[in-house]
């Protein structure tokens, strides 16, 4: 049944139409060696010819917001005038991109462009602000006031340190094709745009998380798949085709209703996207079936839902107890799997779309802020555009809570940042409306801003809602379980972590630290309130945080609540006595042992485990020795005060009256 052997298809090979648009060059040694996305150039019909060495490349790497570090040809101090001129002639450059990092803190100088005869223009490098500022690459462009032709050369004066140069990109009625107009994946906001033998790639659906899924490849695992490095556009609407992730989708009909097929074609002549996982595994696998009645069921079926702006709910109709597939970034390596509930991190499907050639001639993609409590915030979006004769005029339909960065985009595209501000809670909705001469197209702009919940109103939450939390404080925490609680009660915070790095978000937290910005999926977990966490909050300065007096009786309402019990008794490793009651205890903050057999302040958090109220025990705080009875007969220490146990309770007798440990008066 398991999928054991398989059979390589022949994969499709699309053509790239060339047109009016944007070429861009990426740098891959000191010589120059250059290619266009994943195509290496060989310096002969395209490419580069080094005019002078550089000293050193490097392939630098992308951090959690995918923003690139120091990757380029790095041009030192010792190297000045390194460069290289293209192939190529360009007819009407326009505009040229260069982008490029230094080092942390130094790295100045010039860097020069020519284009054919023309005279240079130069970008000036100073050094950067501060230290840590110039690590990351960025763009900077050179405009020509006319258009000019013939072959670029670019060179770099470097005065201290170092200058990396990663690519350029040539704006010119001869480059090559903008993106649009290749074949591309979009991602899937409605099940109504999946068709019978669409292809699709399953992504991450989450800023920052630059994996999608690869192939099943039992030498990497044969109960999961693995995931793979993805390249998404800054807005994640699409992300670039990847053959080692393909999968065909079939409709089907199971009993009545709709049902889901994945098969991958591309590798294996029939192999499907099964959840393996059985009662008790989360798994998921490539077989050569879809049905088995005695153990899996229709395992190899999938329902699928989409929410919040594009997240894909993708359910097993089989009869393992895991069934939505979700990224595990804690894993190592990560992949992508089924679990039981949805507290790992969401994915997202995208379907491939023909190449459009000049059916549109300026192509944006939606702009989606998603859910939010932040009341400001922007998003910058790349505008394609084809065989334009006027620059492009941007405008908003409504302009209330968003704005624009500029009014006029360049007639081959460009990047275009989109702001809000809005102060209520709500949905809010635009359309950006961009026009060149008798050129139009339209894109939707979607807000929702919506309001931090106390605690309180968190924990009334359905299953799997994202719960945004007003400002809460940290009570205790051990591995990955954070305690917080504000006026209104407590509750857990469960933290898986990142989805990129796996790091947790709560690594150096304590008790006392004050949490702003909490957010994740809520779910009552067999009693317990918690938030598995999908955000990075912001911790404030720590302060002190006491437990709370214990009440006559401990019930699940005190769940997650951090509480002192007085004249409380560990009768053994499992077991509390308070205030005649009978409670389950648990060491899970690993104190070397409990105090047991006689009253101790005890300090817990309250845990309620499948239906038991369980007190996981903090401290313990002995009480005072008693004096003894024989010395208590003697005058002079008659005089003193005495701690006395009545009714499993310690209290204080004086000659003025009874006391209760935390010194009110009884009698």
């Amino acid at each position: 049944m398991c999928w054991r052997t398989g059979v390589l298809c022949l994969l499709c090979i699309f053509s790239v139409p060339a047109t009016a648009g944007i070429t861009t060059y990426t740098f891959t040694s000191a010589q120059w060696v250059s290619r266009i996305d994943a195509t290496p150039c060989d310096g002969v019909s395209d490419g580069w010819v080094c005019d002078k060495a550089a000293s050193d490349f490097s392939v630098g790497r992308t951090d959690a917001q995918g923003r690139l570090y120091s990757q380029g040809v790095a041009v030192q101090k010792g190297s000045s005038g390194a460069g290289a001129t293209s192939v190529l002639a360009f007819d009407q450059v326009r505009r040229i991109t260069v982008n490029y990092c230094q080092n942390s803190s130094k790295g100045v100088g010039v860097i020069y462009v020519q284009v054919g005869d023309n005279t240079p223009d130069s970008i000036v490098v100073s050094r950067p602000a501060g230290s840590g500022a110039g690590v990351y690459n960025r763009d900077s462009v050179v405009s020509l006031a006319a258009p000019q032709s013939g072959k670029i050369k670019l060179w770099v004066k470097c005065t201290e340190n170092a200058i990396y140069i990663n690519s350029v990109s040539i704006r010119s009625s001869t480059g090559s094709a903008p993106v649009f107009t290749m074949d591309t994946y979009q991602l899937v906001t409605g099940v109504e745009q999946l068709e019978d033998s669409c292809q699709v790639i399953f992504g991450v659906h989450k800023d920052g998380v630059n994996y999608i899924m690869g192939y099943y490849d039992e030498w990497e695992s044969v109960n999961n798949i693995h995931a793979i490095p993805g390249k998404y556009s800054a807005d994640r609407s699409m992300v670039n085709a990847d053959d080692r992730a393909v999968y065909t989708l079939r409709i089907a009909e199971l009993d009545g209703q709709t049902a889901y097929m994945f098969v991958d074609e591309l590798r294996y002549e029939e192999a499907y996207l099964v959840a393996s996982g059985g009662k008790t595994k989360n798994r998921l696998a490539l077989w050569t079936d879809v049905v088995d009645e005695k153990t899996y069921g229709n395992y190899g079926f999938w329902d699928i839902r989409i929410e919040n702006g594009g997240e894909a709910v993708i359910t097993n109709l089989g009869n393992s107890l895991a069934k939505i597939i979700q990224y595990n970034a804690s894993n190592n390596p990560t992949l992508f799997s089924c679990y039981q509930d949805r507290s790992q991190t969401p994915v997202c499907l995208y379907r491939r779309v023909e190449a459009m050639g000049d059916v549109e001639a300026i192509v944006a993609p939606f702009v989606n802020f998603g859910t939010t409590i932040e009341t400001s915030g922007a998003r910058t979006i790349e505008v394609n555009a084809n065989r334009l004769t006027e620059d492009i005029r941007a405008t908003l339909k409504n302009g209330s809570f968003f704005s624009l960065s500029s009014d006029i985009i360049d007639r081959d595209g460009d990047q275009l940042t989109i702001r809000y501000t809005a102060s209520q809670p709500g949905h809010y909705t635009d359309t950006l409306v961009l026009e060149s001469g008798t050129v139009r197209t339209e894109v939707a702009v979607l807000l929702q801003l919506v309001k931090p919940l106390s605690v309180a109103e968190a924990v009334q939450s359905d299953d799997h809602a994202i719960v945004y939390l007003n400002d809460v404080v940290v009570t205790k925490k051990y591995d990955n379980y954070i305690y917080v609680r504000d006026e209104t009660g407590s509750m857990l915070l469960f933290d898986r972590g990142d989805g990129e790095t796996g790091k947790r978000y709560g690594a150096n937290l304590k008790a006392g630290d004050p949490l702003s910005g909490v957010t994740g999926r809520y779910i009552n977990y067999f009693g317990v309130p918690e938030i598995s966490l999908s955000e990075q909050f912001r911790v404030g300065q720590n302060g002190e945080v006491q437990p709370e007096e214990a009440g006559e009786t401990i019930d699940s309402t005190d769940v997650c609540r951090y509480l002192v019990m007085d004249s409380a008794v560990v009768t053994g490793k499992t077991e509390l006595v308070y205030r005649g009651h009978i409670y389950a205890v648990s060491n899970k903050f690993n104190l070397s042992g409990f105090i047991e057999q006689i009253p101790t302040r005890t300090s817990c958090i309250v845990s309620y485990d499948r239906d038991v109220v369980t007190l996981y025990i903090v401290a313990q705080e002995t009480y005072p020795a008693p004096p003894d009875p024989q010395a208590l007969e003697q005058p002079e220490t008659a005089q003193k005060n005495r701690l006395v146990l009545r009714d499993g309770v310690v209290i204080v007798e004086t000659r003025d009256g009874v006391y209760s440990l935390q010194g009110e008066k009884i009698l």
